[in-house]
């Protein structure tokens, strides 16, 4: 791989200070019943995101391998996440609540029991499992899978198997509106791909692959190229299922490259900050990631071309958004790298790249927080990046090879 000397160091320290965020940003205490709960975001000390939790068992592999933890201890703080997530994170027939008191693994408020962070925690704990080789993680990493009653939150309509996002029992719950119970449905393209391979081996071959087929492939253009796009054209959602998922390697039943389609959809994101680079400063080539992550205004969902829904382009670029598309387009992801360390050293602190800036506002605005699904996709991406690690551990484990010969992907000759 042609890289410069300096360049491979800089992502060396980002991918140390991610691992090291998530050593300071997860409830470590020895006896906690949040043993291994990992902050939602740092702006708020004790709630903490199931999701987040699964980019952190990641961290303790990375972490392992490259040295930054001891065998030991990455298996220590393993083994201990696991048993909080069996015996003491409230769960909905195996569906985790989205956040909790990261001090005692207790729902926070009326929170929904969330299909799509689920998946991402499980991503994090099938990764473990394949790469500690440890009966006692082996053994907990089954029972979590297991666990999971996927025909729970599966349904039919208009002739397709579909999966809802989410169950809240809670009358005035998050996402509630009037009578309680399920809460919307995937019936699109996004993030939620790592679910129809969670749940292939738990129900019957043919519906694994008719939830499969069941999400829309709604298309757009980019380059003269269709590309499916999920409708708010959010960088993230072309991401979360691939940091884990070598799609590189394999082609869809259908015979769809999502990995291409990944690659098409982040050059057509930067071309549409190059296209709005007049209207807002901190659009341009070397700065652009339309995504979702922290804004000014707060919480910010964004999206670029091209997309269903109509587009409100405010500023805001996710750092974390184009750091994880190295894998797609390392030209351009490693120059706006380079461009932010040098001409913009606000967006970097002690673990790294924080998650957006904005320049387009007055006075010109540095995100000082970070997430942890955010830092722990982009931690994710430089490492498959740099050594192939949690594509190889993720796509090669028996869980996952089962679930690709069930869909019916094929690997590329």
């Amino acid at each position: 791989m042609d890289m410069a000397t300096d360049t491979r160091t800089l992502l060396e320290r980002e991918l140390q200070g991610s691992v090291a965020f998530y050593a300071d940003s997860t409830n470590l205490t020895p006896d906690s019943r949040g043993y291994g709960l990992t902050l939602d975001c740092t702006r708020e000390k004790d709630i903490a995101s199931i999701a987040a939790t699964g980019f952190a068992l990641s961290a303790w592999v990375i972490g392992c391998e490259r040295g930054y933890l001891s065998p030991g201890r990455a298996l220590e703080i393993t083994r201990g996440t696991l048993h909080t997530l069996l015996h003491h994170v409230p769960h909905h027939r195996g569906f985790f609540a989205h956040f909790l008191n990261m001090s005692d693994a207790g729902r926070r408020g009326k929170c929904e029991y969330s299909t799509i962070d689920t998946a991402l925690c499980l991503n994090g704990v099938i990764t473990a499992a394949a790469y500690f080789q440890d009966e006692q993680v082996r053994e907990m990493a089954a029972a979590l899978l297991e666990r999971v009653d996927w025909r729970f939150i599966t349904f039919e309509q208009d002739g397709q198997a579909r999966f809802r996002m989410a169950y809240n029992p809670d009358r005035g719950g998050d996402y509630v509106e009037g009578d309680p119970g399920f809460i919307s449905q995937w019936d699109m393209a996004a993030e939620q791909k790592m679910m129809y391979l969670q749940a292939a081996g738990h129900v019957e071959p043919e519906l694994a692959r008719r939830l499969y087929a069941g999400f829309r492939r709604d298309t757009g253009r980019y380059d003269g190229q269709d590309v499916i796009v999920n409708p708010g054209g959010n960088l993230f959602a072309y991401q979360f299922s691939e940091a884990w998922l070598d799609t590189a390697a394999y082609l869809d039943p259908d015979g769809v490259d999502w990995f291409n389609n990944t690659r098409l959809a982040t050059l057509a994101n930067r071309q549409y900050c190059i296209d709005h680079a007049a209207a807002f400063a901190t659009y341009g080539a070397n700065s652009w990631g339309i995504s979702a992550g922290d804004a000014p205004w707060g919480y910010d969902v964004s999206g670029a071309s091209p997309a269903l829904l109509p587009l409100k382009p405010n500023g805001t670029v996710s750092i974390y958004g184009a750091i994880s598309a190295l894998p797609f387009v390392p030209e351009h992801a490693l120059a706006m790298i380079e461009h932010l360390y040098r001409e913009h050293p606000q967006t970097w602190g002690k673990y790294g790249f924080y998650d957006s800036y904005n320049l387009a506002v007055e006075p010109a605005w540095y995100s000082h927080s970070l997430y942890g699904i955010d830092k722990g996709c982009s931690m994710i991406m430089v490492e498959n990046y740099l050594s192939g690690l949690i594509w190889n551990t993720y796509t090669d484990s028996a869980y996952i090879q089962n679930a690709l010969k069930i869909l019916g992907f094929q690997k590329r000759s």
